[in-house]
């Protein structure tokens, strides 16, 4: 699922403010020249209000915390403490499982208490579709729901988030459960125990 790992890339990058964060000038420029979300264009000397999405230092110390001290079982998955960076304040070096586990297990709890409820809400949302769609057992009645969910779940994010945010990978999203209805069961077919 390299789809998940980009849209969790996406996420926390943007949330931290990396500089691999897909809200930066040349975003905000783009708005301006657009003509639209005009609370967001940068001014004259290029500077710009952070988004509702970013986090400020004391919460980025917050989420890192948490993540650096989570315990895993052994064998879950690899070492996330080992990614997180605390003088700098950053995540570095996911491999396809940890934003695996990242995206639908630890994201829900790291970010509740540190972002406001309307973002944290569509961030579950997404993180729940991903937890949903990876399950062992499918039902098509539920896939159908999920489908409808997931369709919105973009729009979401456009809302809170520049159209840079965006990206081709968020919106391939929107396939992925016509994926599972074609193909079965997502855990029966990918390859992470391959790759661990």
């Amino acid at each position: 699922m390299h789809i998940e790992k980009n849209v969790c890339d996406n996420v926390l990058y943007t949330m931290l403010k990396d500089e691999k964060s897909k809200d930066h000038l040349q975003a905000r420029q783009d708005l301006k020249d657009m003509g639209i979300k005009e609370d967001l264009w940068p001014d004259d000397n290029g500077k710009y209000i952070p988004l509702l999405f970013t986090m400020t230092r004391e919460q980025r110390k917050t989420f890192l915390n948490t993540l650096k001290n989570v315990k895993m079982p052994d064998g879950y998955s690899s070492n996330i403490s080992r990614c997180v960076d605390d003088e700098n304040y950053r995540i570095f070096g996911l491999k396809s499982h940890d934003s695996h586990i990242l995206m639908q297990h630890l994201l829900p709890i790291a970010i509740r208490n540190v972002l406001p409820h309307h973002v944290t809400a569509v961030l579950v949302e997404f993180s729940l579709f991903f937890k949903e769609l990876c399950c062992k057992r499918l039902n098509i009645s539920d896939l159908d729901k999920l489908q409808h969910r997931i369709v919105l779940t973009p729009c979401h994010l456009e809302i809170l988030l520049p159209p840079s945010f965006v990206t081709v990978m968020v919106y391939l999203t929107c396939h992925l459960v016509e994926e599972v209805k074609l193909g079965g069961p997502v855990y029966y077919r990918w390859m992470y125990p391959i790759e661990r």
